[in-house]
């Protein structure tokens, strides 16, 4: 494209789009779609150029002036266009932009509480993010739980490993509710800090049916709000816990007591940050770093590639992530062909025998047969997910 050309392009920004500034950082928001996108202090000052009367001569010789950069007209031109055209930040009629609806880590999603109903049931709760409040109720459920767990241990185990069938599907029931309570957590903390919702969802992640929240508008919130977001989940499910297990003392029913503790566990699963669990983004955020586990094992690769062990103390601590993120997968695989190879050979048989026992009263039901079948399915679900993910990227690239 030669100069003549661009002395007659006056970029023009959508009116479908609003900035809005946090931790030093600017994010652009398509009202429309709710979608995202951090840019560079320097991308949003040269778009503050952008006034639909400026041409892109214009544009370039002013924000080179003013910011001392060396940009030339072309490289502005691939930049708006090709770039945030894309997004269709700056308004083109070359691409049409469709946001995913929700991450891309899940399939099959499905939104079950849409944003109004998100809104309404979530207003209650609002009160639950008053700090005095939230410094009172965190301590004292710790407290309750940790004391009645302890001093009840040994009967709610039992009670977990002799489940009956009609307790099974109580404590499945209500586990739906807690994961319910924990996405509505979510999108409470979301509203209390101004930003709205898109509602709440369910998908697949790994082969497993999960429950998901959009809180995409948290994008805009400073990094501290933003983990208060993440860790609300993970407040609320401990809130259910303490208050079931209070009621399974006051009635005397010992399964909401076993439920209670299943609950916490998972509460303190969620903490983990080498899955995408609340636990990984809380640790995203603190850090400051989007993409962590990419950026970490994209890190760990150059790292061992290069042999280049001079790294500052944020790249030490991304490569220790990696690797302690990745030996889960290695220990997963040792004690799967290791120490327990004949689980996947039998898994197809030993899950057949086992049903066809449970039908004919041979077998009673039970998590603690249950368990050893696990495994190999993780590993099952894990090669079929491999195997799909291979035939897509094989078919985008004879495509492509």
């Amino acid at each position: 494209m030669n100069q003549i050309l661009y002395d007659n392009i006056i970029p023009k920004i959508s009116n479908n789009i609003e900035f809005s500034d946090r931790d030093n950082e600017y994010i652009v928001t398509l009202k429309d779609t709710n979608f995202h996108l951090k840019i560079s202090s320097s991308l949003f000052h040269l778009l503050e150029f952008v006034d639909n009367n400026r041409n892109i001569p214009q544009i370039v010789t002013e924000f080179n002036s003013k910011f001392k950069h060396r940009l030339n007209d072309q490289s502005v031109y691939e930049l708006l266009y090709n770039k945030l055209g894309h997004y269709n930040i700056i308004e083109n009629n070359d691409h049409n932009f469709i946001p995913n609806s929700s991450p891309s880590y899940l399939k099959l999603n499905l939104i079950i509480i849409n944003s109004k109903n998100a809104k309404f049931l979530s207003k209650p709760f609002l009160g639950l993010f008053s700090n005095n409040i939230l410094w009172f109720l965190i301590p004292a459920c710790f407290f309750i739980l940790s004391m009645i767990v302890f001093v009840n241990y040994d009967e709610i185990f039992k009670n977990l490993k002799n489940s009956s069938i009609e307790n099974i599907f109580l404590y499945v029931g209500i586990m739906i509710i807690s994961s319910l309570f924990h996405e509505l957590g979510h999108t409470t903390a979301t509203y209390k800090f101004g930003g709205h919702h898109s509602g709440i969802g369910i998908g697949f992640y790994l082969f497993t049916p999960v429950l998901y929240a959009d809180v995409s508008s948290a994008w805009k919130f400073d990094a501290n709000k933003r983990i208060v977001v993440n860790l609300a989940g993970i407040y609320f499910e401990l809130l259910l816990s303490t208050l079931l297990i209070l009621v399974s003392l006051i009635i005397s029913f010992k399964p909401l007591m076993t439920i209670s503790m299943m609950i916490l566990i998972k509460t303190l699963y969620n903490f983990n940050p080498f899955f995408r669990t609340d636990g990984y983004w809380v640790l995203s955020d603190a850090i400051r770093i989007p993409n962590l586990r990419t950026t970490s094992n994209e890190l760990l690769k150059k790292v061992i590639k290069q042999l280049n062990f001079n790294l500052t103390k944020k790249q030490a601590f991304l490569v220790i992530y990696a690797l302690i993120s990745n030996s889960f997968v290695l220990f997963f695989l040792f004690y799967l062909f290791i120490i327990n190879p004949n689980s996947l050979l039998t898994f197809p048989v030993d899950t057949y025998l086992y049903i066809i026992g449970i039908i004919n009263n041979k077998i009673v039901f039970s998590l603690v047969n249950v368990a050893p079948l696990l495994t190999p399915l993780v590993f099952y679900i894990l090669v079929i997910r491999l195997g799909f993910d291979y035939i897509k990227k094989w078919k985008n690239e004879k495509n492509y």
